[in-house]
């Protein structure tokens, strides 16, 4: 019987990759685009990545039936090609919610305990007297209650928080959410929030999520902080709000424009906290991620209904 071809199109630590090459039945290469032996493409019939493959590229591989990412979000490895053809696309959901939950809490502690504030003072070699803020009695608003969000919910409310969440299937109520609601729910989750946290998937649905109307009806005290979406928030509306003052400020580790360019505002307001996608990322990640693999390549070789698969009409 001829081997299975998976082609390891990221870095994989060495100890990984050995341990997949004891995986009898499966011929195993690494590398990248431009190393790959161009002849051993056409017998690639999975892939595991954490970068969208390009077109030209996915034409090459006419055996390709599965591709399997390092992430939770995966509407953008939705290429045309991978849309047309019967490609399976899984994804490493469930994996991620303490990383991002834990920087979500990073942000709002920042923004509370005035770190901005005070690494400016730092700066200028001034000893400024901030008045920090508790977080313990404020209002958490969690916009996409899936894996992200339940995890933050769970550590806010273990500090004393009141959290809020919205979700597309609002189902059974959990003992660390205060009140959760269908999309209908977001006027009312704005209007009480300290603290709006956006943690849904980055598809077509959610691009522009929150307008010039949602903004306005936050508290001119709180803060926006996006983990997943950029686009739910366009960049001139989100630097308008910023400057005027309709909210206290940002915490962005999806901003708008990804990579952030050099002549986006949002850089130099004082009231904004730039990160460059790390909230998902852990040196801890890959005994986390190798399991989900190795299961999903296990039973695409036994032809066997795989985990995490991606539903391309609604892209998650």
């Amino acid at each position: 019987m001829n081997p299975c071809h998976i082609w390891i199109r990221l870095k994989l630590p060495e100890e990984e990759y050995t341990r997949l090459q004891s995986i009898s039945g499966c011929e195993f290469r690494r590398g990248d685009d431009a190393s790959i032996d161009p002849g051993w493409l056409e017998k690639v019939e999975g892939i595991f990545t954490n970068e969208p493959l390009p077109d030209d590229l996915a034409e090459r591989m006419p055996k390709l039936k599965w591709l399997h990412i390092t992430r939770g979000g995966a509407y953008n490895f939705l290429t045309p090609p991978i849309r047309r053809r019967p490609i399976a696309v899984t994804t490493s959901k469930g994996i991620h919610g303490a990383t991002f939950s834990e920087y979500g809490l990073a942000f709002i502690l920042a923004f509370a305990k005035k770190i901005p504030e005070c690494l400016q003072a730092q700066a200028q070699k001034n000893w400024a007297r901030i008045v920090p803020d508790a977080i313990e009695g404020k209002t958490l608003g969690i916009i996409g209650f899936g894996t992200v969000g339940s995890a933050l919910a769970q550590r806010a409310k273990a500090l004393g928080m009141r959290v809020l969440a919205t979700k597309r299937t609002a189902g059974t109520k959990l003992p660390y959410v205060d009140e959760v609601g269908p999309p209908e729910y977001l006027p009312t989750l704005l209007a009480q929030s300290d603290y709006v946290v956006l943690s849904v998937p980055s598809i077509p649905g959610t691009e522009k999520l929150l307008g010039e109307a949602e903004l306005r009806s936050m508290k001119k005290s709180a803060y926006l902080i996006n983990l997943t979406c950029g686009k739910a928030v366009e960049e001139p509306l989100l630097v308008r709000a910023l400057k005027e003052g309709w909210i206290a400020g940002a915490g962005l580790d999806a901003p708008p424009r990804q990579p952030l360019p050099k002549d986006s505002e949002l850089w130099s307001l004082p009231n904004v906290i730039i990160s460059p996608r790390i909230a998902g990322g852990s040196g801890q990640n890959w005994p986390l991620l190798m399991p989900i693999f190795t299961d999903n390549l296990r039973r695409f070789m036994n032809k066997e209904k795989l985990y995490n698969l991606l539903d391309k009409e609604i892209g998650y």
